[in-house]
C-alpha cells in the first residue's frame, strides 16, 4: 500500500516596527489550531455498467482521496483512477445487522459444515468491521480523505450504508451517481410514472428471502395501491417471482425485465405480460444484473 504524506503549511510572520516576532501571541495560536483541516470520509458512486457512467463529482473526489475501501469487483472498474492510494477491502455488508438465516434440514456433517462455514464468515467479517474502523478514524483525524465505492446509488439496497451509521460522528458525505434503476428507465425509453391508473412507483425487493415473513411491505400490501412496482433482485427465479405476482395482479398485467443496465453493448429489455413472460424468457437463467418491473405504464 502506498499512503500520501502531508506537508505543513507556514505562515509568513510579518516585522512589525522592526522587532523580529519570535513566536504567535496566544490568541493566534488559538486559531490556528481550532482552523487546522480535518480529514473527511465520502460513500462514493462510481456509477453503474459502462466506467464512464462515473460522474465527474466521483472522479475529483476519488483522485483528492488518500485511501480506498472497495470490493475487488468496484476496485477493478476504476484500476486507473485508484493508481498510489492505500487501498482496502470494504465487505459486503459491513456495520449492518444482517438477517436471520433460514432454517433447513440439514442433519449431521451438512449442518456442522454449514455451521463452519458460517462461524468463518463471521470472524472475516468482525476482523474487516475491526480493521475499517482503526483505518478510517486514524486516518481521518490525521486530516485524510477516504473514499467508501459502490455501484450505482449506494443508499437504494447498497451494501456499503452501514458505513455511514458506524461512522456517523465524521459527519460522512454520500456522492450520487447514476443507479440500476435510472439506467433501466432509461432502457425503457418510458415515462414510468405515466401510468394508466397511479403517478406514484414503488422500489421493492423480489419476493422471498429469509426475512420475508416479517415484512409489512408484503407484495400484498404494496399490490393493493396498484403503483409501478420495481423489483430489485438478487439471483430471483423467475418462475416464483411470476406465481407471487399472480396472486395480486391479473395475468395481462404488463412486466419488463431489464437485464445488464448501463452496458451499452450488452443492456437488453424484455415486455411481456405476466401470462407470456415465462414462455418468452424461456429456460435461460437471468443474470444477476436485472431489474423486473410491473405496471400498465407499459400499454
Amino acid at each position: 500500500m502506498i499512503s500520501t504524506s502531508s506537508v505543513p503549511r507556514w505562515a509568513a510572520i510579518p516585522l512589525i516596527s522592526g522587532i523580529l516576532l519570535t513566536g504567535l501571541p496566544a490568541s493566534a495560536e488559538t486559531e490556528t489550531s481550532s482552523t487546522k483541516q480535518s480529514g473527511h470520509l465520502y460513500l462514493v458512486s462510481i456509477g453503474i455498467g459502462d466506467p464512464d457512467n462515473i460522474t465527474v463529482r466521483a472522479q475529483k473526489i476519488l483522485a483528492e482521496s488518500d485511501i480506498v475501501f472497495g470490493m475487488e469487483s468496484v476496485r477493478e472498474r476504476h484500476a486507473d483512477l485508484l493508481q498510489g492510494k492505500e487501498i482496502y477491502e470494504a465487505g459486503h455488508g459491513l456495520f449492518r445487522q444482517m438477517p436471520p438465516r433460514p432454517s433447513n434440514d440439514a442433519k449431521g456433517s451438512d449442518q456442522d459444515e454449514r455451521a463452519e462455514r458460517r462461524r468463518r464468515y463471521e470472524e472475516k467479517r468482525a476482523e474487516r468491521e475491526a480493521q475499517a474502523r482503526k483505518v478510517i478514524r486514524e486516518a481521518v483525524e490525521a486530516g485524510k480523505q477516504v473514499a467508501v465505492i459502490d455501484y450505482g446509488d449506494p443508499t437504494i439496497y447498497g451494501p456499503q450504508t452501514g458505513y455511514l451509521s458506524e461512522f456517523a460522528d465524521l459527519d460522512p458525505v454520500v456522492i450520487p451517481g447514476v443507479s440500476s434503476f435510472n439506467a433501466a428507465n432509461a432502457a425503457l425509453g418510458r415515462g414510468i410514472t405515466q401510468g394508466e391508473h397511479s403517478r406514484s412507483v414503488i422500489l421493492t425487493r423480489t419476493p422471498g428471502g429469509p426475512e420475508r415473513e416479517n415484512r409489512l411491505d408484503t407484495l400484498e400490501k404494496l399490490a393493493e395501491s396498484r403503483s409501478t412496482l420495481v423489483f430489485f433482485t438478487m439471483r430471483s427465479k423467475l418462475p416464483e417471482v411470476v406465481e407471487r405476482l399472480k396472486g395480486s395482479y391479473p395475468g395481462d398485467t404488463p412486466i419488463a425485465i431489464v437485464s445488464h443496465a448501463g452496458y451499452a453493448e450488452r443492456e437488453q429489455v424484455m415486455v411481456a405480460t405476466l401470462d407470456t413472460v415465462l414462455e418468452q424468457a424461456g429456460d435461460a437463467e437471468l443474470p444477476f444484473e436485472h431489474l423486473i418491473y410491473v405496471g400498465d405504464f407499459l400499454k
